[in-house]
C-alpha cells in the first residue's frame, strides 16, 4: 500500500518526535499552502544533522521513504534496519548511482513519497554545500510529480555538525516551495534549474538575521576544531584548542569567542561569521604540502556492491598525507604500509564519527580519526586537488 508508514518510522515519531513537539522544540509552517496529505512527493531539502528525516518525518502526515547514505547500509544488521524497516533507499555518495535513480523513480511512480538531500552530506557552517543542479532538473523532468521544498529552520543552530553539545532552541520545518509536474514540463532546463536553487537556497547566516535566534548552550563553541583547522593569525594546522564559548590557538595563543548569536568577536581573527572563517580555510588548505601524522582509530575495506560487513584491518594506525597521497602506517604491527594516491581516489567523503569513505580505485576504504579531530581538511585538501588536476587537464 503507498504510503503505509513502518512500525519504526511510526515509534519514532511517536517517542523522540513527540517529545520534541511536546517541549516546543518542533513545529512546522506551511508555507506554500501544499496539500500535505496528497502527494505523491518528492520532497527535496537542506541537510543539516543526522536527524532530518525523522524531524521532517514527524510532522508529515504520511510516510516518506528516505534516500541516505549507502554507508548506512553496510552492516548486515543496519541494512535490515533501513531497508525492511524503514524502507529507505540506499545512495552511494559521491558517485553516479543509476540504481538509486531507478528506485526513486519506481517509489514514486507507486505513489510513495521520496525524500532526498540534494547536498549529499550535512553542512559544516550552516551554508548551502555546492551541488549540481543541472541534473537534478533533468530528474525533475523524468520524474513528473510534484516537487516540495522545505527547509529546515534553526536545524543547524540547534545542532551544528561540529558541535560537542546541543542548544537550547526550535527547529522550523518550513514546507517553503511547492513545483507542479505541470509547472515542470513548461519550464526549460536551465530555468528549472535556476528555479531549483531558488527554492532549495537556505543559509543560517541569512535566516539568522530575519528571527529571534535563541540557541542557547554555554559551551557552544565546543567541538569547533573539527571545522576550523587553519589559524588566520599565525596559520597552524590543527592548532585550536574549545572551552566554553571560546576557541583558542596553541601555538599563537589567539582567542575568538563564538556569542550567543554565532557571530564572532576577537582583536586577531578577521571574520565575524563561522562561514568566512571556513571559506577562506578551504582556499588555503591547497597550499599545503603535508598534514601533520595523526592517530586513526577503524580502518575498513569493502567494495562497491559489498552489503555486508566490511573487513577491519585495523583499529590503530597513523595517517599522514604528504605528496598528494594518503599513507598509512601500523605501528607494532607486522602490517604493511598502504599508500593511497589522490590521483586514484575517484570520490572521499565524510560520514558519522569523523569518518573519511573514499573509493581508491576499485576499492572502498573507510577511515575513522579520533572524535576530537578534523577530517574536513582531508575532504577539502582532495577537492582542490581535483579541482587544479582538472584545470591541468583542459
Amino acid at each position: 500500500m503507498p504510503g503505509k508508514m513502518p512500525f519504526l518510522i511510526r515509534l519514532a515519531r511517536l517517542t523522540y518526535g513527540n517529545k520534541l513537539k511536546a517541549h516546543g522544540r518542533l513545529t512546522y509552517v506551511n508555507s506554500c499552502g501544499a496539500d500535505l496529505s496528497g502527494g505523491p512527493y518528492l520532497i527535496l531539502s537542506n541537510h543539516v544533522g543526522a536527524l532530518d528525516p525523522i524531524m521532517i518525518s514527524t510532522v508529515f502526515p504520511r510516510h516518506i521513504r528516505w534516500v541516505a547514505g549507502a554507508y548506512l547500509f553496510k552492516t548486515r544488521f543496519m541494512h535490515k534496519l533501513l531497508t525492511d524497516w524503514c524502507t529507505a533507499i540506499p545512495k552511494q555518495q559521491g558517485r553516479q548511482d543509476l540504481g538509486t535513480f531507478r528506485k526513486v523513480h519506481k517509489a514514486l511512480m507507486s505513489g510513495d513519497n521520496v525524500g532526498l538531500f540534494p547536498e549529499g552530506t550535512r553542512t559544516w557552517d550552516g551554508e548551502m554545500v555546492p551541488l549540481a543542479y543541472k541534473p537534478l532538473a533533468k530528474l525533475l523532468k523524468i520524474y513528473k510529480v510534484n516537487v516540495l521544498f522545505v527547509h529546515l529552520e534553526g536545524g543547524y543552530a540547534r545542532s551544528p555538525r561540529w558541535a560537542d553539545h546541543t542548544r537550547r532552541g526550535k527547529v522550523v520545518v518550513n514546507f517553503k516551495h511547492l513545483l507542479t509536474p505541470e509547472e515542470i514540463e513548461k519550464t526549460d532546463v536551465p530555468e528549472l534549474q535556476q528555479k531549483i536553487q531558488d527554492y532549495l537556497h537556505f543559509s543560517n547566516d541569512e535566516w539568522k538575521e530575519t528571527t529571534d535566534y535563541e540557541y542557547v548552550n554555554p559551551k557552544r563553541a565546543e567541538g569547533l576544531q573539527r571545522l576550523l583547522y587553519l589559524c588566520p593569525s599565525c596559520k597552524a594546522l590543527d592548532s585550536f584548542k574549545t572551552q566554553g564559548n571560546r576557541i583558542i590557538c596553541s601555538k599563537c595563543n589567539t582567542i575568538t569567542v563564538l556569542d550567543e548569536k554565532d557571530n564572532l568577536t576577537s582583536i586577531d581573527t578577521p571574520f565575524s561569521r563561522l562561514s568566512q572563517w571556513h571559506e577562506w580555510e578551504a582556499e588555503e588548505i591547497s597550499r599545503f604540502k603535508e598534514f601533520p601524522p595523526e592517530e586513526g582509530v577503524l580502518l575498513q575495506k569493502g567494495n562497491y556492491d559489498d552489503e555486508g560487513d566490511l573487513e577491519t584491518l585495523s583499529k590503530h594506525f597513523v595517517i599522514h598525507l604528504r605528496e598528494n597521497a594518503m599513507h598509512l602506517e601500523f605501528p607494532g604491527s607486522s602490517t604493511k604500509p598502504m599508500t593511497l594516491p589522490l590521483s586514484e581516489v575517484s570520490s572521499l567523503v565524510l560520514n558519522l564519527k569523523q569518518t573519511m569513505e573514499l573509493f581508491c580505485g576499485e576499492d572502498l576504504y573507510r577511515i575513522r580519526l579520533l572524535p576530537e579531530a578534523n577530517s574536513l581538511k582531508y575532504l577539502e585538501y582532495f577537492t582542490a586537488y581535483k579541482k587544479k588536476a582538472k584545470e591541468a587537464e583542459l
